[in-house]
C-alpha cells in the first residue's frame, strides 16, 4: 500500500517549509520528486542535500507558474508525469482598503492563475494515458474568513472551487483533489507566532491544542498521490487540528 515506485510527481513552490515535506514524503515512498519553484536556484543545494542523504530521488526545475509557456517547457519534459502539486502560494498581509491591484493581481495570479494552467498542462497528457492525480493546496481560508488576507481568501476559495470542476471534468482517468492546512509555523509565519497574543489566540480555537507542523501533512498528501485514493476525488480535506470542525 501507498507504494510509489516508478512514479513521477512534479511538485510547484516545493522549496518552502510545507512543500519541502510533502516531496520528501513522495520520495520516501519511492517516487522521483521533480521540484519546481521561481528560487530554486537558492534553495536546491540544501534541499539535494536532505534528499542526498537517504538515498532519494530528486530533480529540480525553475518555474513561475504565472508564465504558462514556462510550464509548457516544463511540463514537456515529464511526459510520463503521474502526480502533480500545486504548491506554490504567496499572501499580501493587508487590509482590504489598501489592497491594490498590484497586490491583487500577484496573488491572484500565482494561487489560481497558476493552479489552473499548471493542472490543464498537466491534464492534457494524463488524459492520454488514462491516468494521474493532482493534488492543490488549499486553505483554512478556502472555508473561512480571515481578516487582512482578501486576495489570499478569494485565490484559495477559488482554488477549492476550482478543485471540484477539474475532479468533474476529468473524471474517471485523473484524481484531483485539495489539501487545506490550518496554521502551519513555517519560514514564512515565523513572524506571526512571535506575537504571543496571536499565538494563544489561536490555539484557543484548535481543539488538538496545537498549530501544524510540515510533517502532518505527510500522510494525506502519500494517500491522495497513490493508487489507494483511487475512488477519493473532488475533496477539500482539512488538516488543521480540528479547527473548522469546532
Amino acid at each position: 500500500m501507498f507504494d510509489l515506485s516508478n512514479k513521477t510527481a512534479l511538485i510547484t513552490g516545493g522549496t518552502g517549509d510545507l512543500g519541502r515535506s510533502m516531496a520528501l514524503s513522495l520520495a520516501r515512498a519511492g517516487a522521483h520528486v521533480v521540484i519546481a519553484a521561481i528560487d530554486i536556484e537558492e534553495k536546491m543545494s540544501s534541499i539535494q542535500k536532505t534528499f542526498h542523504e537517504e538515498n532519494l530521488d530528486v530533480s529540480f526545475e525553475y518555474l513561475d507558474v504565472t508564465n504558462v509557456e514556462q510550464i509548457k517547457t516544463v511540463m514537456a519534459k515529464y511526459q510520463d508525469l503521474d502526480i502533480l502539486i500545486n504548491g506554490a502560494g504567496i499572501n499580501v498581509r493587508r487590509p482590504m482598503v489598501e489592497i491594490d491591484e498590484n497586490d491583487w493581481d500577484k496573488v491572484l495570479d500565482i494561487n489560481l492563475k497558476g493552479v489552473f494552467f499548471t493542472s490543464q498542462i498537466a491534464a492534457k497528457q494524463m488524459l492520454q494515458r488514462k491516468k494521474g492525480k493532482i493534488i492543490n493546496i488549499a486553505s483554512l481560508s478556502s472555508k473561512i474568513g480571515l481578516p487582512n488576507m482578501g486576495p489570499y481568501c478569494a485565490s484559495k476559495g477559488g482554488v477549492d472551487q476550482l478543485t471540484k470542476a477539474m475532479s468533474v471534468e476529468w473524471a474517471p482517468h485523473i484524481q484531483v483533489n485539495a489539501i487545506a492546512p490550518g496554521y502551519f509555523k513555517t519560514e514564512l509565519t515565523e513572524v506571526l507566532f512571535q506575537d504571543e497574543n496571536w499565538k494563544q489566540s489561536i490555539l484557543s480555537r484548535i481543539p488538538t491544542g496545537r498549530t501544524g507542523k510540515p510533517e502532518d501533512l505527510n500522510g494525506i498528501t502519500v494517500l491522495l498521490a497513490s493508487e489507494e485514493s483511487n475512488y477519493i476525488t473532488g475533496q477539500t480535506i482539512y488538516v488543521d487540528g480540528g479547527w473548522t470542525s469546532s
